[in-house]
């Protein structure tokens, strides 16, 4: 397979980084249940609408001003915090593609766990969730999230965006 995807390690600067993660790690942060993490799937996840129908939605915005900066953003679509809690074992999402069109996905990761994202349906490209990370793929492609059994949280921001 051509390798469709980037993987790029320390994204961000440390300052950078540790605000975002202070600001989504603090007890005031806001998440909000959400029943499904795909269609038809049966595992809940908690969700944090950052960015999305063209206007910021959340104050974590300007937070994560550096990452758009260096993906080299020229619109975006949506941005969303995602966190699954710990479970007994692991369970993974339903492979989907998050937009129909020609634009990127890019998952940053929050914090280490062992939780991945499997790229691919027939390649299953395992990425692990490593800390200040930053996987970037074509919208199109297929991937899943895999919860984590390790820590009490896996937590991402997705962004969608050309």
């Amino acid at each position: 397979m051509k390798r469709q995807f980037k993987e790029i390690r320390e994204f961000l600067d440390k300052e950078s980084f540790n605000k975002i993660k202070n600001f989504i790690y603090s007890n005031d942060f806001p998440w909000y249940y959400k029943e499904e993490q795909t269609p038809n799937n049966d595992h809940y996840f908690f969700s944090h609408i950052i960015y999305e129908k063209h206007q910021p939605k959340s104050l974590m915005y300007n937070s994560i001003i550096p990452i758009l900066d260096n993906l080299n953003c020229q619109m975006v679509s949506e941005i969303r915090a995602n966190l699954l809690l710990k479970e007994n074992k692991q369970y993974s999402s339903n492979y989907h593609c998050d937009r129909n069109y020609n634009c990127n996905t890019a998952i940053f990761y929050i914090n280490n766990n062992n939780g991945y994202t499997l790229l691919g349906k027939k390649e299953k490209i395992k990425i692990k969730c490593e800390e200040n990370k930053m996987l970037i793929f074509n919208s199109q492609f297929e991937h899943c999230a895999v919860s984590q059994t390790n820590e009490n949280k896996r937590i991402v921001i997705n962004f969608n965006y050309i």
